[in-house]
């Protein structure tokens, strides 16, 4: 489905005609809101090229489209008028979007990862604890074992119950 959507919105985008130098020149220079308009669409090619760039399992083509089409209208709303570093600034602009975008992505898959971690850590320990003790240990023995405070322990329990619940919905 995502790569069909992916071909989908990149046939559209190469059927839109590209904003020249000159184009855009007179368009900045206009300001208004169909100029804006004008120059967001015919500059949407720039946000596919960067978003082809910045695509990895992480951060997926649409969601960095979506953030580069951002990136892009604002870049056209903040801007006065045209020079000669207007479209590399453009493109600055994109890119900086999109590369705090797929870091950000990044950091929440391997804060994902430590997440899970923990959680058979602290599974592995509950099941150990529940067969030496013959019962269901408590969040202050479960604590103790692996030195971490007890609330901890109950939050990453809920967490986990949480994310259980949801897979059985």
């Amino acid at each position: 489905m995502n790569e069909a959507l992916k071909s989908l919105y990149l046939e559209e985008v190469d059927g839109i005609r590209r904003c020249t130098a000159e184009e855009m020149e007179q368009l900045f220079m206009e300001g208004s809101d169909e100029a804006k308009a004008r120059l967001i669409e015919g500059n949407l090619f720039r946000v596919t090229e960067a978003a082809r760039f910045f695509e990895s399992p992480v951060a997926a083509f649409m969601d960095l489209v979506q953030e580069g089409s951002l990136a892009l209208t604002m870049f056209v709303h903040a801007q006065d008028g045209f020079s000669k570093s207007t479209e590399a600034e453009m493109d600055a602009a994109i890119d900086e979007a999109l590369r705090t975008y797929a870091a950000q992505e990044e950091d929440s898959r391997k804060a994902g990862e430590e997440l899970s971690v923990r959680l058979n850590v602290l599974n592995e320990v509950c099941v150990k604890l529940a067969e030496e003790l013959g019962r269901e240990a408590t969040a202050e023995e479960v604590g103790k074992k692996v030195n971490m405070d007890p609330e901890d322990v109950r939050y990453l329990m809920r967490i986990a119950l949480t994310a259980v619940n949801k897979d059985n919905n």
